[in-house]
């Protein structure tokens, strides 16, 4: 069991949030967000205009919530670890993400997991070696997948055609891993 926290920008793709669904489906990791991040991600779906309204957002919200019923992660309980993590943070703005994984961690949700994986497209925000520190380890969307890829091929093909099977467009697989591809290859560092 692998438990993943993935932040606003990381579920802000539709390839990514349908891959990381797809796995939680199968049960080779456990999603989490709180409803702080899914306030994120509708913010910025409409400020993009990828959604018209906030209204719109707010239903893209619930459908997430109806796929994942479990993945949700409570405010208050992560509000309560926001000391917990704040010194490991470099933004502010981020500390209700990591806070999300370090509430995983301390009450226990997965017991004998000592490990929450955090997921996000904007590492520099995030104290990456002091919250390792934590039990939290802070990692790329791309470089997440491959390591999960690399550990369990068939998890990750069976994840990626069962998203493709659900798209209308049903596009092609490689107009589907362009958005995965575009993001580089980087070591995490400090």
């Amino acid at each position: 069991m692998i438990p993943v926290v993935a932040d606003a920008d990381t579920l802000f793709g539709a390839t990514t949030r349908g891959m990381l669904i797809h796995l939680d489906y199968q049960g080779s990791i456990r999603l989490h967000w709180s409803p702080l991040i899914l306030d994120e991600l509708s913010r910025a779906l409409v400020d993009t205009g990828r959604k018209p309204d906030h209204a719109s957002a707010r239903r893209h919200e619930q459908l997430m919530r109806a796929a994942l019923p479990e993945a949700e992660i409570p405010t208050k309980r992560v509000q309560a670890h926001f000391a917990d993590v704040q010194q490991a943070m470099r933004s502010a703005k981020d500390v209700h993400v990591a806070a999300c994984a370090a509430t995983i961690l301390a009450d226990g949700f997965y017991p004998g997991v000592q490990v929450v994986n955090l997921v996000t497209k904007n590492i520099r925000d995030f104290g990456v070696r002091k919250l390792e520190a934590l039990g939290i380890k802070v990692q790329r969307p791309d470089t997440f997948l491959l390591a999960r890829f690399q550990q369990d091929p068939l998890s990750i093909a069976s994840a990626f055609a069962n998203l493709r099977a659900t798209l209308r467009s049903a596009p092609e697989p490689d107009q589907l891993t362009l958005p995965l591809e575009s993001v580089p290859h980087s070591r995490v560092t400090n």
